[in-house]
This record gives structure tokens, sequence and C-alpha cells, in this order.
């Protein structure tokens, strides 16, 4: 017969895995969400490119907040919003000179 023994296989490598596809699951919804608030409201509402940013970023804080990402999701939040910041007003310069 076989040496098999229920339930005592060591699974840390699979409960491992299962942890990090989820963070990664939470990670993507979270900015594919934040992103989808932001041009919904830029687009779709005409809201003004800043209150949108200020709104999503709000939002995105709070969203790590309640599921409790940690501190790489601020950092990460934080420079996308330094970049849109940025980029937004380069475009908006640009598209004032005309």
């Amino acid at each position: 017969m076989s040496n098999y023994q229920h339930g005592a296989q060591n699974i840390s490598q699979h409960r491992e895995t299962y942890g990090r596809i989820l963070d990664i699951t939470v990670w993507s919804g979270g900015l594919i969400g934040v992103s989808i608030l932001f041009f919904s409201m830029v687009f779709a509402a005409k809201i003004a490119w800043f209150p949108a940013l200020i709104i999503s970023f709000v939002t995105a804080i709070l969203t790590g907040m309640v599921l409790k990402i940690g501190s790489a999701w601020y950092a990460t939040i934080v420079g996308l919003a330094i970049l849109t910041l940025i980029m937004g007003m380069g475009i908006s310069a640009i598209a004032g000179l005309g």
C-alpha cells in the first residue's frame, strides 16, 4: 500500500503562491478602478482634470486603507498623481499657447 497520510502534505509554497496571486489581483483591480474613475470623470462627466485627479487620489488612498494594501500602494499612487499632475500641467500649457 501507499505511505500517504491524509493532511500531511506541506502546503506552505501553495499558500505563498495563492497569496501573491491575491496581491496581484488586488493591486490590478485597484489601479484599474482608479483609472476608470479618473477617465470617466474627465471624459464622460466633463469634470476638469485637476478636480478629477484629487477625487481619484483620495479614493485610491481610502481604497488602500480599507484593503490594508501597504506602503508600496501609497508610494505608487503618489507617484502616479505627481506624473499625472506634471503631464496635465504640460498639456494645459501647450493648449493655452494656441
